[in-house]
């Protein structure tokens, strides 16, 4: 019977101790992610012969061969979607938004955004590098990298021109 309480007692210890342990390495990792949400990595990716940068925090995937499931009766632009987790994202293809016809975008990459509002994302020509930039080296309307101006990819523009055309669909 003596035993039975002892092994009690330890078992109670053990698992308070766990449950401390639990919380100090959630506290740790809770901060590892504000320190994430403060970080100043950037993609750099081309689109044809374009370059662009966006924040790594903007990103929920990069999807290398995905395959894209066309959609009818929608603009051009909008390539199909791809399924990423098991949900349906949208893939625009920026070249075609833009109506540049002289250019293709090879290979299957689709870059999916981190949005609370819309499930999107852009098919892109290749993955350049992951960068972090210094403090100096990141202007109002890009990131400089070996002298050059690399600008900053507008998701937000992205979004709402395809609100604006899904809406006139509709109608």
């Amino acid at each position: 019977m003596q035993d039975e309480k002892t092994e009690n007692t330890d078992t109670k210890e053990i698992v308070k101790s766990s449950k401390n342990e639990l919380a100090e390495n959630s506290a740790e990792i809770d901060e590892l992610y504000k320190k994430m949400d403060d970080n100043s990595t950037y993609l750099i990716f081309s689109v044809g012969k374009k370059l662009y940068a966006i924040k790594t925090l903007f990103i929920q995937e990069i999807m290398h061969s995905a395959k894209i499931y066309p959609l009818p009766f929608v603009p051009e632009y909008i390539e199909g979607i791809v399924n990423c987790r098991g949900l349906p994202f949208t893939v625009v293809n920026t070249l075609k938004m833009a109506e540049e016809v002289d250019e293709e975008i090879s290979g299957g990459t689709v870059l999916v955004f981190k949005r609370e509002d819309d499930n999107f994302g852009i098919h892109i020509s290749n993955i350049e590098m992951f960068f972090e930039p210094e403090e100096q080296d990141i202007k109002a309307e890009g990131i400089r990298y070996k002298m050059n101006l690399i600008p900053f990819f507008d998701v937000d523009s992205i979004e709402e021109r395809l609100l604006e055309d899904l809406q006139e669909k509709e109608e």
